[in-house]
């Protein structure tokens, strides 16, 4: 517990000189994104990934061992924590939603209506912030903030809201099972920077 404090205390203070340093470069012709900060490895369609590489519509995105990825695509940045799988759903030219395979992401979105698909859950998501754990028995799903419809992924008719102002977690397994579940592993602080990441003042939504 002590060693992942440290590394959520080395991450705030990276990413916070980041904020003051880091200029927006200019994107790669079709890409819609970009590589904000990355600790240990992570690769881009199996190609290896570095700060300020370009991110676009239909890339899978991966992290490796004690690694950590913040990316940041059109209004909404991600952070994939280590042994993570993100593939970022195209349709056309365009990201239509995200599909988290395995591991965990925290995530803010700008306005809109957006996806977000693991092997246990589809949410639904409109300017929000959320953190997720994905695995094929299981989905934690914590709506930090905003508005999400969950629906359990083998029961698509089954729907429901969930609105919060300050964090509301449930469970969803692979049997459509959904319990409520504590605040785990992500913080006031990351969102905040992550808002901030996006040209959001973070007071504004935490």
């Amino acid at each position: 517990m002590k060693h992942l404090c440290l590394q959520r205390r080395q991450f705030l203070l990276l990413v916070s000189g980041l904020l003051a340093t880091v200029a927006m470069p200019a994107w790669a012709a079709g890409s819609i994104g970009e590589v904000k900060l990355l600790e240990g490895q992570a690769w881009r369609n199996d190609q290896p990934l570095k700060i300020g590489d370009p991110i676009a519509a239909g890339d899978q995105l991966r992290t490796g061992v004690d690694s950590k990825l913040v990316v940041r695509v059109e209004g909404d940045v991600y952070l994939l924590r280590a042994n993570s799988v993100l593939q970022l759903e195209q349709k056309g030219l365009l990201l239509s939603g995200l599909r988290l395979a395995s591991g965990a992401l925290l995530a803010v979105f700008a306005k809109g209506n957006k996806q977000i698909i693991t092997p246990t859950v589809t949410a639904g998501i409109r300017g929000t912030g959320l953190y997720a754990e994905a695995s094929e028995q299981s989905t934690y799903f914590c709506l930090c903030y905003g508005e999400v419809d969950l629906s359990p992924m083998h029961q698509r008719a089954k729907r429901f809201r969930v609105k919060a102002s300050q964090h509301k977690a449930h469970t969803l397994d692979a049997k459509g099972r959904i319990e409520q579940s504590p605040l785990r592993d992500h913080s006031d602080d990351e969102l905040a920077i992550l808002e901030a990441l996006a040209g959001r003042k973070p007071n504004s939504v935490l």
